[in-house]
């Protein structure tokens, strides 16, 4: 159920909160650039050497190569839409995504199935790395719901199908131990800037 009382002053802070509470790595950015160091850095710590990613948007796309190339980490690009896509994320170690948006009181990244977008590099490699521009934060379900716009003509295609990661992989099925890691990523790391 929703928490009473409206959204914080601080739309980040509260992810961030929540996303740390769910298990994530999280960290603040004042810039792009610095959010791309950031998790480049934190890729080249759990010794990747080769990282998937996709679309990263205007913000981050064109400072890619250089910061990628500065950190001595070979970048694939890898998006969502053919069996290629997944022949190529398979074997990787970490996928570098940036989630269309972002809800705070969920502690949840939104990635929505589009061609190009990032939903399986944020599902198939053991290390998720997230960065989220403080803009695309919303508050509640509701809002979310609200962004995205519900079809007004019943024959219009349907919403999109979205993925919510509220943090790394993990279950207790099996006699009540909890693994991470066993359908998807058993770590995320997030980084919001802006």
């Amino acid at each position: 159920p929703p928490r009473p009382g409206g959204p914080p002053p601080d739309l980040a802070a509260a992810l961030l909160e929540a996303l740390a509470a769910g298990g994530c790595g999280v960290r603040r950015a004042s810039s792009a650039r610095e959010a791309l160091d950031a998790a480049l850095a934190l890729a080249r710590e759990a010794g990747v050497t080769r990282l998937g990613h996709h679309d990263l948007g205007p913000e981050l796309t064109p400072l890619l190569p250089g910061a990628a190339q500065q950190a001595g980490i070979a970048m694939v690009e890898s998006g969502d839409g053919d069996e290629q896509s997944v022949a190529l994320a398979e074997p990787l170690a970490a996928g570098l995504t940036r989630p269309e948006l972002a809800v705070a009181q969920l502690g949840a990244l939104v990635h929505l199935a589009r061609h190009g977008g990032g939903r399986l590099l944020s599902l198939m490699p053991p290390l998720h790395l997230a960065l989220v521009h403080a803009g695309d934060i919303l508050w509640s379900l509701d809002d979310l719901a609200a962004r995205l716009g519900a079809p007004t003509d019943p024959a219009a295609a349907p919403w999109p199908a979205l993925t919510l990661i509220s943090g790394p992989s993990k279950t207790g099925d099996i006699e009540a131990v909890m693994v991470r890691g066993v359908h998807g990523p058993g770590r995320v790391e997030v980084v919001v800037w802006g």
